[in-house]
């Protein structure tokens, strides 16, 4: 298979997933909303605590969690072409490969241990 024709199919899957993805989150939407007006016709009093409810921030989503991880990704795939460069040796290899796993979990941790800090200084 010619790489044009790769990246040309890793595009148009990456595409319909994407396109799955955002029609179940539409879905979804419309449920909850369908169901916030069977309530305010139900029952106008109880709508108002729910709709107090919606003006509260929600929590963010993992959008976050993928630039970190795509970040990491990057990285990893940057500095194993570095070690692996023009050297048949299995380790080099072996090393390059360990960058992947290494990154994104330590891009994950720093993450975590970010978020917690944030939340210890706003607890004060």
């Amino acid at each position: 298979m010619p790489t044009t024709e790769m990246v040309a199919m890793v595009a148009v899957i990456a595409a319909l997933a994407l396109g799955f993805i955002h029609l179940l989150r539409l879905i979804g939407t419309s449920i909850k909303y369908k169901a916030m007006r069977k309530l305010v016709e139900a029952d106008p009093a109880n709508a108002s605590l729910l709709f107090a409810q919606m003006g509260e921030e929600q929590p963010r989503g993992g959008d976050d969690r993928l630039a970190i991880i795509l970040i990491a990704i990057g990285i990893a795939m940057a500095a194993g072409v570095i070690i692996a460069v023009d050297d048949p040796g299995i380790v080099r290899l072996g090393i390059a490969a360990s960058l992947f796993p290494l990154l994104v979990g330590g891009a994950l941790w720093l993450r975590l241990f970010l978020a917690e800090r944030r939340q210890r200084a706003s607890g004060k």
